[in-house]
C-alpha cells in the first residue's frame, strides 16, 4: 500500500531552483535513503512532506491518518522537562489509556448494575489490548532501553532539557521519535551526535522495525545496512535506485556508462548524417540530403552525463620525508583535567603507518589524539615522535580558522606572496568560488569550514598528520575525495572517527578504547570489530552462566517468600463486601505480560552490546527485580480466584 506520493515537486527560494520534477511513491516497508552532496536539497524536501513549506509545482500526497515523525537536525524539547519524561512524553496516548483503566476498574469495583459492569468490562478489554499492543506495561522500561542504546547516560534522565547540550538534545529527540513508531519516519542525519555503538544499536533497531522511512545522512555504511532504497538529489534532479547504498553506486556507474555509450553512438549516427548532407546537397540525391536534414533538426539529442564532476581536489604531499624511527609511545597516562581516563599506554607506529582511534563518546579519544601531538600534557609516559617529523593537527572545532576573516583573507594571509589567481586557484580546490571567497568565516557552514580548515592544514605540507573526526559536516563525494587523498598520503595518519567507511579505507591499525580498558588491533576496522564483538560474545557468555548459577540458587526461594507474603496480604486484608475483585482475564494478561517481559530482558542480558554497558546491565537488572515483585503480587491476585 502507498503511504506517500510525490509527483512533480518543485522548489526554488528567490530564482534559485533548488529541484524539480521530483517523483517518488513511498509504499509501506520501504527505507529509502537519500542522497547528494550539501545543498542539493535534502532537507527541503523533507519540508514539502511536513507541509512546513510548499512546494511552487507538484503535489504531495499522503495516505489517509498516516502518522509522519520528523527528526531535525535541530530539535526541540520542552526545556523545563526532565530527559526522561520528555521521553515519555512521546507515548503520552498509551499512559492515557493506563489512566482510563485504573479509573474503570475503579468504577468496576463500586458497579452493582449487570448492563452497566458489563460495559465497563467491555471498554476495559478494549482499552486494555491497546495498552498492551502498545507496551504499556513496559514503557519506562523501553524508554530507558532506547535512551541507553543512543549513548545516554542514566546521570542524564533527571537533567532538565534546557541545560542540554546539541547533541544530547539530538539524541533525546531521535529517542522520542524511535518510541512513538510513526507509520513513517522522517529521519534528518539521525547518526550525528551518535558514538559508533549507538549508530550500531540504531541500525539494528531500524532494521527489526516494520516502519517506513526516509533518511538523510552521510554514513554510508549507516545506509547499506538500514535502506533498500537510495533516491539521489543532484544537479536539481532525482532518481530513484532499487538498491542500498553499496548497490547505488554499481547502478549508477552501470547507468552512465550506458548512457555513455548511446550519447557517443547518437553523436556518431549524426557526424555521418552531416557528412551525407554536407557531400549531397546541391547534387542529384538533394532531395535525399533535405530529408534527412529535416529528421536530423527534429532529432532529440541525448544530454552527455557530468561524469567528471567538481570535487574536493586535495594534495597532501609532504613538504620532506620522515625519518626511519618509529613514533614510540611508552607506558603513557591520558588524563582530562584531574581524572586519569587510561594509563600504561605503550605502542609504536612506524613512519607511514596508519592508525584508526575509535570508542564511545566521552572515552577520552580526542583527549588521546591531543596527548600524542603534544598539544596537551600527559599525566605519565612519554612520546617520541622521531626524526624529521613536521605535525599537522585538524581538530574539530577548526580552531585554525579566524571565524572573523573572509575566506580569501584566510588564504592570503597565510600566503601573502601570492598572486590573486594563485589564492582563487587554491580555493576553488575545496569549492570556493567567486562570490564564497567574500563570505566571512564565521557563516560558513560546518562541512564549508572542514573544507577551509583542511586547506589551511595542506598548505603547511606535514609529514605526520593528526585528524579528529575530519569527516564530520562533510557530505559524500567531499569524503570520497579525502579518502582518495589520504589513501595517496605518503606520511603517518593518527585519525579519530566514528566514520566506518572513511576508516575501513584509510586505516591498517586500530586502537579501540573501551570501558574495560583500551586495546591495538593489528588489523583493518572490520577485522577488529569482528574481534572485539567475538571477545564480548565470550565475556557475556560467561557472566550469563554465572548469573544463570546464582539465579538457580537464589531466586526460586525469594520467589516462593514474596508470594507466601502477598497471598498473606490478601488474606488478611479486610473484607470489604463493596470491593470487586479485578476480572480473572485481565489478571492473567497482566502476569502473561510480565513473564514475556521478563524472557526479553533475560535474552537481552546475554547480547555483547548490552553486556558491553553498564548502564544498560543495571537497567536491565532492575527491571527484573521490580518485576519479580510484581509476578508475586499478581500471583496472590490470582490465587485468591480460588
Amino acid at each position: 500500500m502507498s503511504l506517500l506520493v510525490l509527483q512533480g515537486l518543485k522548489k526554488a527560494y528567490d530564482g534559485d531552483v533548488i529541484f524539480e520534477n521530483v517523483t517518488l511513491t513511498l509504499n509501506e516497508g520501504d527505507r529509502v535513503g537519500i542522497v547528494g552532496p550539501n545543498g542539493a536539497g535534502k532537507s527541503t524536501l523533507f519540508k514539502l512532506i511536513l507541509g512546513d513549506e510548499l512546494p511552487d509545482a507538484g503535489l504531495v500526497g499522503r495516505t489517509r491518518d498516516l502518522t509522519v515523525g520528523h527528526l531535525p537536525q535541530e530539535p526541540r524539547l520542552a526545556p523545563n522537562r526532565s530527559v526522561f519524561a520528555e521521553t515519555l512524553s512521546a507515548l503520552e496516548h498509551v499512559r492515557a489509556w493506563e489512566l482510563r483503566l485504573r479509573e474503570l476498574e475503579k468504577e468496576m469495583e463500586t458497579e452493582h448494575d449487570p448492563a452497566a459492569a458489563t460495559a465497563l468490562a467491555d471498554e476495559h478489554g478494549r482499552i486494555h489490548e491497546k495498552f498492551e499492543r502498545e507496551g504499556g506495561y513496559e514503557l519506562e522500561a523501553r524508554a530507558a532501553t532506547v535512551l541507553s542504546g543512543l549513548g545516554v547516560p542514566e546521570a542524564l534522565y533527571t537533567r532538565e532539557c534546557g541545560v542540554l547540550s546539541g547533541g544530547e538534545k539530538s539524541r533525546v529527540a531521535l529517542a522520542k521519535l524511535l518510541l512513538l513508531a510513526p507509520d513513517l519516519m522522517l529521519l534528518d542525519e539521525p547518526t550525528n551526535h551518535l558514538d559508533l555503538a549507538g549508530v550500531e544499536w540504531l541500525e539494528e533497531f531500524l532494521r527489526r522495525s516494520a516502519n517506513a522511512f526516509l533518511v538523510v545522512s552521510h554514513d554510508r555504511v549507516f545506509l547499506d545496512r538500514v535502506s533498500n532504497k537510495t533516491l539521489e538529489l543532484m544537479d536539481g534532479e532525482t532518481k530513484l535506485y532499487p538498491a542500498a547504498y553499496s548497490g547505488y553506486e554499481v547502478l549508477k556507474a552501470e547507468m552512465l556508462k550506458t548512457l555513455i555509450r548511446e550519447v557517443d553512438k547518437q553523436q556518431d549516427f549524426i557526424e555521418k548524417e552531416r557528412t551525407f548532407i554536407r557531400k549531397h546537397m546541391g547534387s542529384q540525391r538533394t532531395r535525399e540530403a533535405k530529408g534527412r536534414l529535416k529528421r536530423l533538426e527534429r532529432l532529440e539529442v541525448i544530454a552527455r552525463p557530468r561524469t567528471e564532476r567538481t570535487e574536493l581536489k586535495l594534495d597532501f604531499s609532504p613538504a620532506r620525508p620522515q625519518g626511519t624511527l618509529p613514533f614510540s609511545v611508552r607506558e603513557l597516562a591520558v588524563k582530562a583535567g584531574p581524572r586519569t581516563l587510561f594509563g600504561d599506554l605503550s605502542f609504536e607506529l612506524m613512519p607511514g603507518d596508519r592508525l584508526g582511534i575509535v570508542g564511545p563518546n566521552g572515552a577520552g579519544k580526542s583527549t588521546l589524539l591531543k596527548t600524542l601531538a603534544g598539544r596537551i600534557p600527559s599525566g605519565a609516559g612519554r612520546v617520541d615522535f622521531g626524526r624529521n617529523v613536521d605535525i599537522g593537527y585538524f581538530d574539530q572545532e577548526h580552531k585554525i580558522l579566524d571565524l572573523g576573516k573572509t575566506v580569501y583573507s584566510t588564504l592570503h594571509d597565510r600566503r601573502p606572496k601570492w598572486t590573486d589567481f594563485q589564492v582563487r586557484s587554491f580555493l576553488a580546490r575545496f569549492l570556493f568560488f567567486s562570490d564564497d571567497l567574500e563570505r566571512i568565516v564565521g557563516s560558513l557552514s560546518g562541512g564549508e569550514r572542514g573544507r577551509l580548515a583542511i586547506g589551511c592544514l595542506l598548505l603547511e605540507r606535514p609529514n605526520v598528520l593528526f585528524l579528529d573526526e575530519p569527516t564530520n559536516h562533510l557530505d559524500i563525494p567531499a569524503r570520497s575525495a579525502l579518502e582518495e587523498t589520504l589513501a595517496a598520503f605518503q606520511g603517518t595518519l593518527l585519525i579519530v572517527s566514528h566514520d566506518r567507511w572513511f576508516l575501513e579505507r584509510t586505516v591498517q591499525k586500530i586502537l579501540w578504547i573501551d570501558p574495560d580498558g583500551v586495546r591495538l588491533h593489528w588489523s583493518s576496522y572490520a577485522e577488529a570489530a569482528a574481534t572485539r564483538k567475538e571477545r564480548l560474545a565470550g565475556v557475556a557468555r560467561e557472566a550469563t552462566a554465572r548469573r544463570e548459577k546464582e539465579r538457580e540458587r537464589g531466586s526460586e526461594l525469594r520467589r516462593k517468600e514474596e508470594a507466601a507474603k502477598a497471598v498473606q496480604a490478601v488474606k488478611s486484608a479486610p473484607n470489604d463486601p463493596k470491593r470487586k475483585k479485578r476480572p480473572l482475564a485481565t489478571v492473567e494478561a497482566d502476569i502473561i505480560a510480565r513473564e514475556d517481559e521478563k524472557s526479553r530482558l533475560l535474552k537481552e542480558l546475554e547480547d555483547p552490546a548490552v553486556y558491553a554497558d553498564g548502564a544498560k546491565v543495571r537497567i536491565r537488572q532492575d527491571r527484573l527485580s521490580a518485576i519479580g515483585d510484581e509476578l508475586a503480587r499478581l500471583e496472590a491476585e490470582w490465587n485468591a480466584f480460588g
